[in-house]
């Protein structure tokens, strides 16, 4: 599995930095954009993931190769390079520097396992020496004793998720903590693995409910979180080693754990601010009381709590409002993002990697038209260099800016969105609009560059992204408005901002197509059978079509029975908001697309939807794609995707 290549052009572009003031990286746009072709946007990143050695001299990334992901790791100067692939079916997502030596890779893929009828997510865990040699998948099969046998064993299948590392254990260089489920009851232990040979020794039982350990910052198993049948559960362990339930924990009603501070008896929680948004606290475990305000923002919530990229431990906060913002509290790090903010004012800057002891750092710089550069700042030499950028084929001064618009519905409330305007056409009337809720439904879109919506807007199209009721960072009262609403309030306010659209003479009204992906998908279908006058096409991509089938599926899944609480539409039956069961309210002409190896959304429910529209004359495409699973994680898959959307939106508008 274990190859070198040939310098890389990021390697290259590394070995010889030109070190130049950072600002004058900052692409200034200008001109109309050129038609650029389908593969620009549907390849992966280049270069991205970048994580520093614990020395510095040295890093990693993760790129692009035949169409799937790869690692790379190189010394500063572009020398020694040495790669791991990823697997005919899965993808590398992740990795870390356990040692300057040694290396942590994460594999994802989806298959079914023994037993099992639906297919589910997997991730395997490889350990790998600098040089690319010495390779291990370091999770064996767990052993167990044969029933009525003294001294036969057998083993277990591999568990479903072996990448739970909880810590790195950075003074221990041959050990970390994993949080897995090696017996395959549903439960997680803690083991303590050896990274060069796969031993280990189990430092922390199975819990019931607990799918997720976390560790403190002295090393310490203290905090399990996960799901008992259809209800969540979480424990807490003391200082002392003592365990309680927390879901019955009067804090814990309200708050949420985020973090560990250096006073194994005060964590970092998030809960409901004086705003109604939420907001980022420190909390006493043995008085259950806050004693400070770490964060708080009127208008959004944080999104949680930022780690530092050298210790792994909290140093900041983060919150979005149409793009991200970090403030630190770690002065270290404080000082660095106003360096970087200074250099490089009109992106948005991510510390993504930080020497040991050291003030090397890796900054990702990014923004509505530019995916994003890597840079390397050495503060001691007062030098920035570009290291890579994100993606190849993208040029910023190509790429249409987001403008964020706050839309009022018919309640008389107002929801956020971006408008993605293809360049050149900003002060045009009556655009080619293409509607483009986001999945979730528990998510959110911001202003950045999005690879879907700006090949739409480089095609001509005017693309909106609603941030509907129930889209997540807006505050406690705009998500709870959207729970149980499918096909309800949440789909009303996707409506209400296509017709704002329209009033504003944004959009033309004879020309509007809705596409989504996931939850959006859903949103695309049943906006075309709730409002057959206003789209004139459809296109859900591994999008949910039928809510009742929907809900049995995700029963085979642990939290499946907490989640699909939250699916369907308040006072109404599931069919009643299941797009499959509206066939004959769908005139216009709809795409379905779906990964044959999606294992959140069953490809029958695209196969279905097509079937049943076919079935009753509609026109309908059906498109099986033959990977990329559901979030479209092949080049080949986002290509086929995109070519298809491309053809189907320049027949129907």
């Amino acid at each position: 599995m274990i190859f070198s290549t040939h310098r890389t052009a990021a390697a290259l572009l590394l070995a010889g930095a030109v070190l130049l003031p950072a600002s004058s990286a900052q692409a200034k746009p200008h001109g109309t954009a050129p038609l650029l072709p389908v593969k620009a946007y549907a390849s992966l990143p280049a270069f991205h993931g970048v994580k520093l050695s614990p020395d510095g001299k040295q890093f990693g990334y993760i790129t692009k190769l035949k169409g799937r992901t790869a690692l790379v790791m190189e010394n500063l100067d572009g020398s020694k390079p040495a790669a791991v692939p990823s697997g005919e079916d899965a993808n590398i997502v992740n990795f870390y520097w356990a040692t300057n030596d040694r290396l942590l890779v994460v594999y994802q893929f989806s298959m079914k396992r023994r037993g099992s009828l639906v297919k589910s997510e997997q991730t395997r865990l490889l350990a790998i020496d600098r040089d690319g040699q010495n390779a291990e998948m370091i999770v064996k099969q767990k052993k167990i004793a044969v029933v009525g046998s003294k001294a036969a064993t057998q083993k277990l299948p591999f568990p479903q998720f072996q990448d739970k590392i909880i810590d790195l254990l950075p003074d221990d260089p041959e050990h970390i903590l994993l949080s897995i489920d090696a017996d395959l009851d549903g439960t997680d232990e803690v083991w303590k693995l050896n990274i060069f040979n796969g031993h280990y020794r189990e430092v922390m039982q199975d819990m019931r409910g607990i799918q997720y350990w976390y560790a403190d910052q002295t090393h310490t198993v203290r905090f399990g979180v996960g799901y008992e049948r259809d209800n969540e559960y979480a424990v807490l362990r003391d200082a002392d080693g003592n365990t309680q339930p927390l879901t019955k924990t009067d804090w814990y009603k309200t708050a949420d754990i985020a973090g560990f501070s250096k006073d194994p008896n005060v964590i970092y929680v998030t809960k409901a601010s004086q705003y109604g948004t939420k907001g980022v606290y420190k909390l006493a475990i043995d008085s259950g009381k806050i004693i400070d305000t770490v964060y708080e923002n009127p208008k959004v919530d944080v999104d949680g709590v930022v780690d530092s990229p050298e210790t792994g431990w909290p140093a900041g906060v983060a919150y979005t409002t149409d793009r991200q913002h970090i403030i630190y509290f770690d002065e270290g790090l404080a000082r660095i993002q106003h360096i970087a903010d200074k250099s490089l004012p009109n992106t948005t800057n991510e510390i993504v990697g930080k020497a040991k002891g050291q003030d090397i750092y890796i900054i990702f710089a990014h923004n509505d038209t530019d995916p994003g550069v890597y840079y390397f700042l050495d503060l001691k030499a007062k030098k920035m260099s570009v290291l890579s950028t994100y993606m190849e084929g993208i040029e910023p001064n190509t790429q249409a800016h987001v403008k964020e618009v706050n839309i009022p519905v018919r309640d008389g409330s107002t929801i956020p969105a971006y408008m993605t305007i293809p360049r050149g056409l900003e002060n045009a009337k009556k655009l080619k609009t293409v509607v483009l809720p986001h999945g979730g439904p528990s998510a959110r879109d911001t202003g950045d560059w999005n690879y879907w919506a700006q090949f739409l807007a480089n095609r001509g199209y005017l693309v909106l992204q609603p941030n509907f009721r129930g889209s997540t960072g807006y505050g406690g009262k705009f998500y709870d408005a959207g729970q149980h609403q499918w096909g309800g309030l949440m789909q009303n306010d996707v409506t209400d901002a296509t017709k704002w659209l329209i009033k504003e003479g944004y959009a033309d009204k004879n020309h509007i197509c809705i596409v989504g992906g996931s939850y959006g998908g859903y949103a695309a279908l049943m906006g075309a059978a709730m409002e057959p006058g206003l789209y004139k096409c459809a296109a859900s991509i591994n999008g949910v079509t039928d809510i009742p089938d929907m809900k049995r599926y995700e029963k085979n899944f642990i939290g499946g029975l907490a989640w699909i609480k939250s699916m369907g539409l308040e006072g109404a039956s599931d069919s009643d908001v299941s797009p499959i069961d509206h066939i004959d309210e769908i005139k216009v002409p709809v795409l379905l697309i779906s990964a044959k190896n999606d294992s959140t959304v069953p490809t029958r429910q695209s196969k279905d939807m097509d079937r049943k529209l076919r079935h009753a004359h509609k026109k309908s495409r059906f498109v099986l794609l033959e990977d990329g699973d559901h979030q479209l994680v092949t080049a080949e898959a986002r290509e086929t995707m995109l070519t298809e959307l491309e053809k189907f939106l320049k027949k129907n508008l």
